[in-house]
């Protein structure tokens, strides 16, 4: 068989496109010879494998466009084994939509602690300078507190004689 060419429907292969012939009282009156007379061939029926072939694809893509391919045999012998695996795909589903989840959550709290880092490096920063004695004394100023000029200094209390035990034997 020649070239089968496809067309949209898989299943219904096109024809050949067949050379174009001059129509015979055209050849006829130009050439002056009779234009053969092409056997007619007869229709060639299709194999019955083929045929078989087909009637089966239809009646599983009926059957499972209604539904009914849930009644067989086969599938009800591993009904348990469909339920479990599309029981698993629901969790594995689910699984995934929960760590998608998490990852944004986590990517928000990262970004949420970045802010909250800088705000207190700000503020910590702020605090140092406001206790400072020159910010302290200026802000002091207004009340009429002033700064002491005065040094600090320690003040000790005066340390008793020490007396060894020997200085307490006569006594």
């Amino acid at each position: 068989m020649g070239g089968w060419i496809m067309g949209k429907n898989k299943f219904k292969p096109k024809p050949p496109v067949k050379d174009p012939v001059p129509e015979p009282e055209l050849l006829s009156e130009f050439s002056g010879v009779e234009p053969e007379k092409e056997p007619v061939r007869p229709q060639q029926e299709e194999d019955p494998e083929i045929r078989a072939r087909r009637r089966l694809r239809k009646e599983k893509f009926r059957s499972a466009m209604d539904g009914t391919f849930v009644l067989d045999k086969g599938v009800r012998k591993h009904l348990s084994l469909i339920v479990y695996v599309f029981v698993l795909a629901l969790v594995v589903i689910t699984n995934s939509y929960f760590s998608e989840k998490v990852v944004r959550e986590s990517a928000a709290i990262k970004s949420e602690l970045k802010e909250l880092q800088y705000r207190q490096i700000s503020a910590k920063a702020e605090w140092m300078r406001l206790s400072r004695q020159s910010s302290i004394a200026a802000m002091l100023d207004s009340t009429g507190v002033k700064e002491s000029v005065v040094p600090p200094y320690k003040v000790r209390e005066p340390e008793p004689e020490k007396r060894g035990w020997w200085l307490f034997k006569g006594r």
